[in-house]
């Protein structure tokens, strides 16, 4: 089994996400993924070992990357701005569908730091985390790059150290359940942007390896150490190290070594138009539709069996009402 290749095919490309259909076609299956994990899956879905959300930071991170740190300030900032109206408008959508019980503030100020600083304040907002964490990684990133001028960014991948204690590894060492904090910026957007800067930077060197052979030995390495950890936590738990950055690592990899996987493919296209919007608005199809099961047994038992099926078509379909609206408007805030 080969490690490092002869040679590689992939050319190097600083351009825009529309130049690597690979990449595309991972947010696809991204997005597909997260709607499986928040709903009912009993149809045979297809999961693969570390496709999870921490790499739509990595993608970001990737395209952030320029020779000139000028350059890269001005993507962070314009990537600043397009998130914030982004957080705004779904926040106060989900605050609609789902009014929040907000309080007063001196009453209720372990809500407002939820809100402000991971962007919860229901079940069904959960997911916003993604977005408040990738608003603050990068006002952070972009200090952290205007500090030390472009150097050691492979130090930001310690804070993935935060993550394992306060989520796979709290169980294990204080007998404790997640905590919240585990889907803070700290913990999670800022060492995956740094992850995504890292291998655009050093992308040449990277591809000459195999990674379709270093995927599959994390693998087996990931399977030994958890069985490991869940032998010194008395099997009440799995964590795994191997599982929260290198298994990821590799996987970007894996699609970016082969940058024209998926060209031309309906999964390029959801990846380039719909996923994010997939993404934003799963939660609300899920909120309607539990609300539904309760007047219908027979529409429960569909959604206990087809949940995940179900959840990824009413979205993608609500991805392309949204998306044609906007197209219409040609203004495009939600994508």
């Amino acid at each position: 089994m080969k490690i490092l290749s002869s040679s590689h095919k992939s050319s190097v490309r600083t351009s825009a996400v529309g130049s690597i259909p690979s990449l595309y076609v991972m947010k696809a299956l991204l997005a597909i993924s997260v709607v499986a994990l928040h709903s009912p899956h009993s149809l045979p879905w297809i999961g693969l070992p570390g496709l999870m959300v921490e790499l739509f930071f990595v993608v970001t991170g990737y395209f952030l990357y320029h020779p000139d740190l000028g350059k890269v300030q001005d993507r962070i900032w314009k990537s600043v701005k397009k998130v914030i109206p982004l957080i705004l408008i779904l926040q106060l959508f989900y605050a609609i569908l789902i009014p929040p019980a907000i309080g007063n503030p001196l009453t209720t100020y372990w809500m407002w730091i939820r809100l402000l600083f991971i962007g919860l304040t229901s079940f069904y907002s959960g997911h916003l985390w993604y977005l408040t964490a990738l608003l603050l990684g990068l006002v952070c990133f972009s200090i952290y790059l205007k500090c030390f001028r472009g150097r050691g960014i492979p130090l930001l991948f310690s804070l993935i150290l935060v993550w394992a204690v306060l989520d796979p590894f709290r169980h294990l060492l204080f007998g404790q359940e997640q905590s919240i904090f585990a889907f803070s910026f700290v913990a999670r957007a800022i060492p995956f942007l740094a992850v995504g800067y890292y291998i655009h930077a050093n992308e040449q060197i990277l591809l000459r390896y195999r990674w379709e052979n270093i995927y599959f030995i994390l693998l087996i390495l990931m399977g030994i150490e958890m069985l490991l950890w869940g032998y010194l936590d008395n099997w009440d738990s799995f964590p795994s190290l191997i599982n929260l950055l290198p298994l990821r690592f590799s996987l970007f990899m894996l699609f970016l070594s082969h940058k024209n996987f998926g060209q031309g493919t309906w999964l390029e296209v959801i990846g380039e138009k719909y996923s994010g919007n997939i993404y934003y608005f799963h939660m609300a199809v899920i909120f309607g539709w539990t609300q539904l099961n309760s007047h219908s047994p027979l529409l429960s038992k569909i959604y206990d069996y087809g949940g995940a099926l179900i959840v990824t078509l009413i979205s993608l379909g609500i991805a392309w009402v949204v998306v044609k609206v906007q197209d219409k408007l040609g203004y495009r805030i939600l994508k």
